[in-house]
């Protein structure tokens, strides 16, 4: 179940000078992992724009600890993959048969 870790303090604004409030989000997975991510609301409208995940750490302790050194390169970097959205990971396939021909 996902549960709100933290609040950053300071907005970030994106290069159209819209401000964006930043949440910490993190689960627990199984194996005893975390998985942390970032969600940007837009102060204008409050639409909300996640990341996918951002780290994996051993407890939601450790997902805290990392966000301490978050930078505001950092923030703008994930504001800009938050809204672009999911993208379309292009995959090569290679064929059995041209595998084969290397052995």
């Amino acid at each position: 179940m996902e549960q709100l870790l933290q609040q950053f303090e300071k907005p970030i604004t994106d290069r159209g000078e819209a401000s964006y409030t930043v949440y910490l989000y993190g689960r627990s997975r199984p194996a005893d992992t975390w998985q942390g991510w970032l969600v940007f609301e837009r102060a204008s409208d409050g639409k909300r724009f996640a990341t996918d995940v951002e780290t994996t750490q051993s407890n939601a302790e450790a997902i805290l600890y990392w966000a301490t050194g978050l930078t505001d390169a950092y923030f703008d970097g994930a504001l800009e993959r938050a809204t672009r959205g999911p993208q379309r990971r292009s995959s090569t396939r290679v064929s059995r048969r041209r595998l084969a021909g290397r052995r």
